[in-house]
C-alpha cells in the first residue's frame, strides 16, 4: 500500500502530504486477494462506469497493468458514450491512469477535456460525485485543481458532511462525504482542516453497533459501499479505520470472494466489490501515475 501521499497541487501551490496510517490487517489482505480474484473474473462486459471502477480497484489491489489490458480494451468502446458527465469522465480518467494509458488521448478522445469543459464557478457538474470524481481524476493525472473548486466544495458542505446534491440544505450522505474527503485530501487540503475533521466525526457517528455504515447514516444496517467509502476516507486522512468497521465490511464478503450490498440484500455484487476491494486492500482514491 502507499506509505505516503504524492505531492498535491492546489492552484499551483505545492503541499506535502503526511505518511499514511492504518495499513490493512492480514484479514483485510486475505479478503482483498479473494475479492480481486472474483472481480478479475466477473467484470468483463459490465457498464462503462463499473468497468472503470473495476480497473481502478484491481490496480490498487496490486494487479499489474498488463493484466488490465483486456478491461481497458473494453473500456475504450464503452467510455465515449458513458463519460458524458464530469463524474463519469472522472471515473474513466482514473481507470486510464491506473492502466497506464494517456487520459488526454485514449482511442481518439480527450477525457481530461471532458472534465475541464464542464467547469464553471468552482463546480464540475451538478452533484457531489461530479465534483469529487473530477478532482480525484485531475489529481490522478497530475493536473492542478483550481482553488475556486476547493472553496466551492467546502461551501457546499451540509450540516455534518456533504450531501449528494452538493448543497448546504441537502441531506448528509455517508457516501458523498467519504468521497469528498478523499477528493479534498488529494487536492492537498491538510488532514488538520477543521471542516474535514468535523465531517469525519459526523461520518463516524453514523456507525451502527457492528461498526458498519449506511449511505443515509443513522446507524442503519451495514452497506458495503458506504462502509468501504468511510474506511477509505479515514485512510486518506492518515487515520486508522476502526477494527470493527473493517470487520463489518469483511462480514459482507461471500465464499466466492464477492461482496454483498447488505446482509439482507445482495444488490449489485459488482458495485459492492469495486468499492470494498479498494478498502480491504488498504488503499484509497485516487490511483496515480
Amino acid at each position: 500500500m502507499r506509505s505516503a501521499r504524492p505531492l498535491a497541487l492546489v492552484a499551483g501551490v505545492v503541499l506535502v502530504a503526511a505518511p499514511l496510517a492504518g495499513a490493512a490487517t492480514s484479514a483485510d489482505q486475505v479478503a482483498a486477494a479473494r475479492g480481486a480474484t472474483w472481480l478479475a473474473r466477473n467484470s468483463a462486459g459490465a457498464p462503462g462506469g463499473q468497468q472503470a471502477d473495476a480497473i481502478v480497484a484491481l490496480r490498487l489491489a496490486g494487479r499489474g497493468r498488463a493484466s488490465l489490458a483486456p478491461l481497458l480494451d473494453e473500456l475504450s468502446k464503452a467510455a465515449p458514450s458513458y463519460a458524458v458527465t464530469a463524474g463519469g469522465s472522472g471515473k474513466v480518467v482514473m481507470a486510464l491512469v491506473a492502466g497506464g494509458r494517456n487520459p488526454a488521448r485514449f482511442a481518439g478522445v480527450d477525457y481530461i477535456r471532458r472534465i475541464t469543459g464542464r467547469y464553471a464557478a468552482g463546480r464540475y457538474g451538478e452533484t457531489a460525485f461530479d465534483q469529487a470524481f473530477s478532482i480525484l481524476a485531475l489529481r490522478s493525472a497530475g493536473r492542478p485543481v483550481p482553488s475556486t473548486a476547493i472553496r466551492a466544495t467546502f461551501a457546499a458542505r451540509a450540516t455534518g458532511g456533504w450531501g449528494f446534491a452538493m448543497s448546504r440544505t441537502a441531506a448528509d450522505s455517508v457516501d458523498a462525504t467519504g468521497l469528498v474527503i478523499e477528493a479534498l485530501r488529494a487536492a492537498g487540503v491538510p488532514s488538520s482542516n477543521a471542516a474535514l475533521r468535523a465531517a469525519a466525526a459526523w461520518m463516524l457517528a453514523q456507525r451502527n453497533a457492528a461498526g458498519g455504515l449506511a449511505s443515509a447514516g443513522g446507524r442503519r444496517p451495514t452497506e458495503a459501499n458506504s462502509t468501504a467509502g468511510a474506511i477509505r476516507a479515514l485512510r486518506a486522512l492518515g487515520r486508522t479505520p476502526p477494527a470493527n468497521t473493517r470487520a463489518a465490511l469483511r462480514g459482507l464478503q461471500q465464499p466466492d470472494g464477492a461482496f454483498r450490498f447488505t446482509r439482507a440484500n445482495a444488490g449489485s455484487r459488482l458495485l459492492a466489490t469495486n468499492d470494498a476491494l479498494v478498502a480491504v486492500a488498504g488503499e484509497f482514491l485516487p490511483p496515480y501515475k
